[in-house]
């Protein structure tokens, strides 16, 4: 049987940067691994360069469970990483390509698991394996296609996915944090427009297009909403206190200003709750003129809002319009989903007594991502779909997440073929108590 280390270091070969995407030989490669053992996989794609892999690995009990990863990469410039980003070198502990994180790292795991789940477990419950093609551009015609098109019903399931991962010190020092995404907040991306003359460099005004461009992102982007709870927040805080994190008892919190006050205090004491108490706005793209001594007449530039649950996008994006009224500048929205995820169901647990079966001194916890995976595709038809990749991870690690010089700790890949092996014996197990 397969070694996760050796089919993530052939899979990481395989450039799937999207765009422009190819990922026929990395479906070609999982699918190999399946025929290999006797099964069965099917490929099918809305193109011939974006094929998707389903796999029934075993079982007839229901609800069945659903591994989901997806085979394409964001591009990487080969001259910002230490190491070629396609050759899955091996260096002080690290395997390095882009995909290691996300999530070429979690299909490895899900695939090898799988495969010797079926072997050395009676498979009383549905396995499926699923590798999808599209999700780093949206997934329209990956996971979109996918739950569309299927070729065969996979009926009542659970989907596990990427969106979490384990890190450490993140909430304490010294404390090991699986971050188990239930959901996620919603994008809102939107172009913000101006127009008006065009003139010399040497004769400025406040009504030139890029001046008035520059005010209302700087307005958008310096905009911090209140803090406030969702439901989502509020189950991961009630875990961290009763873990003896926090001494913040949020079912005492009234609203409020107060609330707002003691929520601004938690997000600057951790970092990484602040964004899961609010709208987030970023200036992420900007175009304007074209020589050093020309006012251009016309000036773009694009808004990344994530939203919290309760929040609809065009809302939204008109509370953006009446900030920056006055500035005669037109917001657009490019694309946008709701905040969505799944309620707390059994595979939390099972997820939950996997981790802990391998990190035994770790804290799993509720958590709401903060950007946004195919799950929604899957949540779509019926499919609860949490997220885990369930590698623990240095903190200053985590940031490398489509970042330069992507790696995993070889070390990590086996404890997250592990983690995933003991959900699958543990999910079987569990169709057989009364």
């Amino acid at each position: 049987m397969t070694d996760p280390v050796a089919l993530l270091s052939g899979y990481l070969r395989i450039d799937t940067s999207n765009p422009p995407v190819d990922c026929r030989w990395a479906a070609e490669l999982l699918c190999g691994e399946l025929r290999a053992e006797g099964l069965s996989p099917v490929t099918f794609g809305a193109k011939p360069e974006k094929p998707n892999v389903l796999c029934h690995v075993g079982g007839t009990e229901e609800p069945g469970l659903v591994l989901i990863h997806h085979m394409d990469v964001v591009p990487a410039k080969a001259e910002e990483w230490t190491v070629p980003p396609f050759s899955a070198e091996v260096r002080d502990g690290f395997m390095y390509g882009r995909g290691t994180l996300d999530t070429k790292g979690l299909g490895a795991a899900h695939w090898c698991a799988a495969l010797r789940a079926a072997k050395a477990v009676i498979l009383r419950r549905k396995l499926f394996l699923v590798a999808n093609a599209d999700e780093e551009v949206g997934g329209g015609e990956g996971a979109e296609y996918f739950v569309r098109t299927l070729p065969f019903p996979i009926g009542p399931a659970f989907g596990m996915n990427e969106g979490g991962v384990g890190v450490r010190d993140v909430f304490g020092a010294g404390g090991k944090f699986f971050l188990l995404n239930m959901w996620e907040k919603g994008p809102v991306w939107m172009k913000l427009s101006a127009s008006g003359r065009a003139g010399h460099g040497s004769r400025p005004s406040a009504k030139d297009a890029p001046a008035r461009l520059i005010r209302a992102l700087t307005r958008v982007t310096e905009l911090r909403e209140p803090a406030r709870l969702t439901e989502p927040v509020r189950d991961m805080l009630r875990v961290l206190r009763a873990k003896g994190y926090l001494d913040l008892d949020v079912d005492a919190l009234r609203g409020g200003a107060e609330e707002a006050a003691v929520l601004e205090a938690l997000g600057g004491r951790f970092p990484e709750i602040d964004p899961l108490l609010r709208n987030t706005f970023a200036v992420t793209t900007l175009a304007a003129g074209f020589k050093p001594n020309v006012i251009p007449s016309s000036a773009e530039g694009t808004i990344d809002a994530r939203i919290v649950p309760g929040e609809e996008p065009e809302a939204v994006a008109a509370r953006v319009r009446t900030l920056i009224a006055d500035l005669d500048v037109s917001v657009e929205i490019l694309f946008a989903e709701k905040p969505n995820g799944s309620p707390m169901g059994p595979l939390y647990g099972a997820m939950e007594a996997a981790v802990l079966a391998v990190h035994p001194d770790a804290v799993v916890l509720p958590y709401m991502c903060t950007g946004f995976t195919d799950s929604r595709f899957f949540r779509s038809i019926g499919i609860p779909t949490y997220g885990l990749m369930p590698l623990l991870l240095a903190r200053e690690e985590h940031g490398k997440i489509h970042g330069v010089d992507e790696r995993i700790p070889v070390a990590g890949i086996g404890e997250m073929t592990e983690i995933v092996y003991r959900l699958i014996e543990g999910w079987n197990a569990s169709c057989c108590v009364s």
